[in-house]
């Protein structure tokens, strides 16, 4: 619903709002708790029993936002609240803040130690909140955002580095990139939520990699909230960008509904747009279809086919179920010695799957079977604990 009039109602709520946000930023200050400002103050939004979409929206609508809200703003866009991450735009509005200052820094210094008590709804005190807060933010900016990010690559390699400067520049790439490199802490150390920020970067500039990965963050809750819908959206702009990973996840989406309606066929064309562009674990899951006959006539001999293709690729999911085909015939000729090689292949890259088939690939090595079915119990994996007992 978009809101066009503030009432009195939410007028009186944004302002209340303002100042505890205000008084929130004053605690963390005297508590020298700068690292984890951000998630301290999102979390305090999240506790406040209005949706944050709203409140967004009631400061964005209000007539003076720029003089009362900017700098809140701000910190919505710069945190991916209520809207998607945009830290050029949090940027714009803490600059706009400071440039309507109109108060001293000895004056600043009285409004800080003023109660909450003595802080009412007067125009210019509003203000004042608004600009402290701006420029309380801006600094925490740019020293969050330039200098702990320069600090964290000091030990980096220089492809890291360089990432860096490129992802500065808007360049989606790089963006991609560096996020990735935040994923899986390669060259910095693991940070889901900068992961998700680049994503976000290399997404919003076209990227279709960065678009599958942003996917990725709001499907697995990595670094963000959990959110199908928007993992749905990001898989589809990847999809219909041709990246063949983004298709692979588009029709994982439509097979499970995730974000959409379950639809098997949705899910069979995406598949096989995934698998015809070469990607194992859209071969894999395109042979999964016609091997339970969803979105498309059950076909053994299609799906041995392209189980072949993903195993071939390296896929240990597509490994695992083509040792499934030779195991029990399904597609091709019965031969336990073929499945048991591709179920080794399949346990050797981590497939919780292989792992426990591969104890059943011979019956010569009793040992060994218990060895690969226990590691399938510790992994989890439900059919291998019951194997177990």
């Amino acid at each position: 619903m978009s809101i066009t009039e503030i009432s009195k109602k939410d007028e009186i709520f944004i302002k209340e709002f303002s100042k505890d946000f205000y008084l929130k930023i004053i605690n963390i200050i005297n508590t020298n708790d700068l690292y984890k400002f951000e998630n301290i103050l999102f979390e305090w939004i999240k506790s406040i029993d209005e949706n944050i979409e709203i409140i967004l929206e009631l400061m964005q609508n209000h007539k003076e936002n720029e003089f009362l809200f900017s700098s809140i703003i701000g910190f919505f866009y710069q945190c991916g609240i209520g809207c998607n991450i945009d830290k050029n735009k949090a940027l714009d509005l803490y600059l706009l803040t400071v440039k309507n200052e109109r108060i001293s820094l000895n004056q600043n210094s009285i409004i800080l130690s003023l109660s909450v008590d003595e802080i009412d709804n007067d125009f210019n005190k509003l203000q004042d909140i608004n600009l402290i807060i701006g420029k309380y933010l801006l600094s925490l900016f740019y020293y969050k955002d330039h200098i702990l990010d320069e600090r964290s690559l000091i030990n980096s390699n220089d492809i890291v580095i360089k990432y860096l400067k490129l992802a500065r520049k808007d360049d989606p790439i790089a963006q991609y990139n560096l996020g990735y490199c935040y994923q899986y802490g390669q060259g910095v150390n693991q940070d889901s939520n900068k992961a998700f920020e680049w994503y976000s970067k290399s997404a919003n500039n076209g990227s279709s990699k960065g678009q599958n990965n942003l996917g990725f963050c709001y499907i697995n809750g990595f670094g963000i909230d959990k959110n199908y819908n928007k993992a749905f959206d990001n898989f589809l702009k990847s999809a219909m960008n041709g990246y063949d990973l983004g298709q692979n996840n588009l029709g994982f989406c439509y097979e499970n509904g995730l974000g959409t309606y379950k639809n098997y066929f949705e899910a069979f064309e995406w598949y096989s747009k995934s698998a015809n562009n070469g990607c194992p674990l859209g071969q894999t899951n395109l042979g999964n279809l016609y091997y339970y006959g969803r979105g498309i006539t059950k076909d053994y001999k299609k799906a041995f086919e392209w189980y072949t293709k993903s195993a071939n690729n390296g896929c240990a999911k597509g490994q695992n179920n083509l040792g499934d085909c030779y195991y029990l015939g399904r597609g091709t000729s019965q031969d336990r010695k073929k499945a048991f090689e591709w179920y080794t292949k399949s346990s050797n890259n981590g497939c919780i799957d292989g792992q426990k088939n591969k104890g059943f690939g011979t019956v010569r090595d009793y040992d060994k079977a218990f060895e690969w079915v226990s590691k399938s119990a510790d992994n989890e994996y439900a059919l291998g604990q019951n194997s177990l007992t």
